[in-house]
């Protein structure tokens, strides 16, 4: 045999490496297995289907830009990525650069379809979308109970106009279901005759979180309201069937509740310049009238005395009769838009009864929010510690292993290193044994191997 043609092992696996990555950019399908990040911020998983499996690594890097994008264990996958080999296990990897959940075409598909043939039966025309009321009476709020985007748009409605009349309609957002109970709420927000805008809302999310608020029921029953309909479904950047449909949409759920009220203050302020336009009228009207009788009695143009007063007389007659006219009807307009002010301050008024009757059940819903944080904290913590527990070195020794060391404190990991008649201590569970060396007995390489668990994170950043 040629020693030249000798290759280590650190060579091959270089060689098997390059010929691997040379393969160039893969799109590989299959199912999620085993997926996690680890606290070095890679994630790692195996990616398999019925004939083979496959490890899979998503270096920290491409794992932060993806988020709560990383898949989830079962989800069926399109991985954008390279082959790579991982040398100290002479294992070959899929380095992964992007994910695409199987099915997002045919949803995309779907919803293209639907959108034109819904768009051709005129749903989604301009010339059908209705104005939304300046001060509604009331406003309804189709959502999930207790969600973000709840919270959002009371937040946006109480701080614009606390004394404003909201009623929230619960509903699934996702999932099965969903659609059912989005049509049921709408259809009751509109038979309420108590309210007269519907704010129809869900957080962001993917194609398929939000897929409940592109079906052609739900795109029908907002289409049937007698209310206007505010779609305020995502973020800005996530485009569904209701916002083509509805009367308006909102960038966001807060959002949306900017856009369904005004300024409570504002139109206290209008109503008080309203009021002080109307006296400075009057007050107009008044002393116009007495300058005109003032400039009569000033007149020295008549001939004789007796004529001019005459004609005079005359003159005041026929003003006083003006006046007579005039004044009444100035003063039953100033009294109809009095009484309208009057109508709309009173229709702002605070409904205290209602509020009073909606506060138990704030309370309520507040201490039930204040009880599930608490549940999910404890929840977190006792994951946590039983996650330290795991990776607690003495846990690994409880199991039934032990550390070897030598009298210098060094640990021991091969054979070689304990030479006979070398004194050396084992750390056990309860207690350390010191012996000494009288045998040596080197396994195989393919009894060693056995020995490996998959799926054990040693904290190396390329370990699949």
């Amino acid at each position: 045999m040629n020693d030249d043609a000798v290759m280590s092992v650190g060579t091959l696996t270089s060689r098997i490496s390059a010929d691997l990555e040379a393969f160039g950019p893969l799109m590989v399908r299959g199912e999620i297995s085993q997926g996690r990040v680890v606290a070095s911020g890679h994630y790692y998983a195996t990616l398999k289907d019925r004939e083979a499996i496959i490890s899979l690594v998503c270096w920290r890097s491409t794992a932060t830009r993806l988020g709560n994008k990383l898949p989830k264990e079962g989800d069926e996958v399109v991985v954008r990525g390279n082959l790579s080999v991982y040398g100290p296990r002479g294992q070959y990897q899929l380095i992964a650069t992007g994910f695409r959940a199987v099915g997002a075409g045919d949803l995309m598909a779907r919803f293209e379809e639907l959108k034109q043939q819904l768009a051709g039966e005129g749903l989604f025309a301009e010339e059908r979308k209705r104005p939304l009321p300046f001060l509604p009476q009331g406003i309804g709020i189709a959502t999930a109970s207790g969600s973000a985007a709840e919270a959002d748009i009371l937040d946006s409605i109480g701080a614009r106009f606390p004394d404003m009349m909201v009623t929230v309609q619960p509903c699934l957002v996702q999932g099965v279901g969903a659609k059912e109970s989005i049509v049921a709420a709408l259809q009751a927000l509109d038979a309420d005759p108590d309210v007269e805008v519907i704010i129809l809302g869900r957080g962001g999310g993917s194609l398929e979180d939000l897929w409940a608020f592109n079906e052609e029921m739900v795109v029908r029953a907002i289409a049937a309201c007698r209310c206007p309909v505010i779609s305020a479904v995502g973020h800005e950047t996530d485009i569904t069937l209701a916002d083509f449909v509805a009367d308006a949409r909102a960038k966001t759920p807060t959002a949306a509740g900017e856009m369904v009220v005004p300024v409570q203050d504002d139109l206290y302020a209008r109503i008080d310049e309203l009021r002080e336009d109307l006296d400075n009228a009057i007050d107009h009207l008044l002393a116009q009238a007495a300058a005109q009788l003032a400039g009569l009695s000033q007149h020295r143009a008549l001939a004789t005395p007796r004529h001019q007063w005459a004609v005079r007389s005359q003159r005041l007659d026929e003003l006083a009769e003006r006046l007579d006219e005039l004044l009444p009807r100035r003063l039953e307009d100033g009294r109809r838009q009095l009484h309208a002010l009057a109508r709309q301050v009173a229709s702002l008024q605070p409904n205290l009864a209602l509020q009073q009757a909606r506060l138990p059940e704030l309370q309520q819903r507040l201490q039930r929010a204040l009880l599930q944080r608490q549940r999910g904290a404890e929840e977190r913590a006792t994951a946590l510690v039983a996650r330290l527990e795991g990776l607690s070195p003495l846990a690994v020794i409880a199991r039934g292993y032990s550390v070897i060391t030598a009298p210098s404190g060094e640990v021991l990991r091969r054979v070689d290193q304990a030479p006979l008649g070398s004194s050396l201590r084992a750390r056990l569970s309860d207690g350390i044994i010191e012996a000494t060396v009288t045998k040596h007995q080197q396994r195989r390489l393919q009894e060693a191997s056995e020995l490996y668990q998959p799926g054990a994170d040693n904290g190396d950043p390329k370990s699949p």
